[in-house]
C-alpha cells in the first residue's frame, strides 16, 4: 500500500501557498514576460502566444473580479474603493481588446497593434494597482494568506478549464533559461570571433 509522501520542508518558493498580492504580483511579472516574448517572436508563433496571453488575462481578471476586489473593497475606506472602481474600468477595456485580439488571426494588419495597446493598458493598471491598491489594501489587517489560498485554488481551476495549468509559470520559467543560455552562447561566439556581429 502506498504511503503519502511526507511534506517536504525545503521546498521551492512557489509551492507554499502565496499570500493574494503576492499570487498577483507573480501574475503581473507573468504577464510582461508573455507580452515581451510576443515582441520578440517568429510570425508563426504570434497567434499562439496572442491567445496564451489573452487566456491568462482573462483568467487574472476573473480571480480579481470574484474574489480579490469584493473582499477588498469590504475592507477599505470609502474613498479608497474608488480605486477598485477604477481598477474594474480598466478591466472592462483590457476584456474588450482581449475579445478584438480574439476575433483575429496575425494575418490581420491591426493584430500586433492590438497586442500593443492590451500591453500597454495592462502596463498601467499593474503600476497603478501594485503601487496604489496593493499599499491600500496592507494597511486594512485583511487576511491576505487566507485570501491567497482562495484566488489560487480559483486560479487553478480556471488554468485546467482553459488546459493552461502546466504552461503558466513553468513555460515561462523555460524561456527565461532558454534565452539566458541564447545569450551566454552568443556572447561566447562573440568573444571567439570579434570581427563578425
Amino acid at each position: 500500500m502506498a504511503r503519502a509522501r511526507p511534506p517536504v520542508i525545503d521546498e521551492e518558493p512557489d509551492d507554499v501557498a502565496p499570500d493574494a498580492l503576492s499570487l498577483l504580483r507573480r501574475d503581473h511579472r507573468l504577464a510582461e514576460e508573455l507580452f515581451a516574448e510576443f515582441a520578440r517572436s517568429a510570425p508563426q508563433q504570434l497567434d499562439p502566444l496572442a491567445r496564451r496571453i489573452c487566456k491568462m488575462l482573462r483568467v487574472h481578471t476573473q480571480i480579481e473580479e470574484e474574489l480579490f476586489y469584493p473582499a477588498v473593497s469590504r475592507a477599505l475606506t470609502a474613498p479608497d474603493k474608488q480605486l477598485v472602481a477604477q481598477a474594474q474600468v480598466e478591466h472592462d477595456q483590457a476584456k474588450q481588446a482581449i475579445e478584438r485580439i480574439e476575433s483575429m488571426t496575425s494575418d490581420n494588419p491591426a493584430f500586433r497593434n492590438e497586442i500593443d495597446l492590451l500591453d500597454r493598458r495592462i502596463a498601467q493598471h499593474v503600476i497603478e494597482e501594485e503601487q496604489e491598491l496593493f499599499a491600500k489594501v496592507t494597511a486594512t489587517g485583511i487576511d491576505l494568506l487566507a485570501l491567497g489560498v482562495a484566488l489560487a485554488e480559483r486560479r487553478d481551476t480556471l488554468l485546467d478549464v482553459l488546459g493552461l495549468h502546466g504552461d503558466d509559470e513553468e513555460g515561462a520559467a523555460n524561456q527565461r533559461e532558454t534565452r539566458a543560455d541564447e545569450s551566454a552562447v552568443g556572447r561566447a561566439s562573440a568573444r571567439q570571433d570579434p570581427g563578425t556581429t
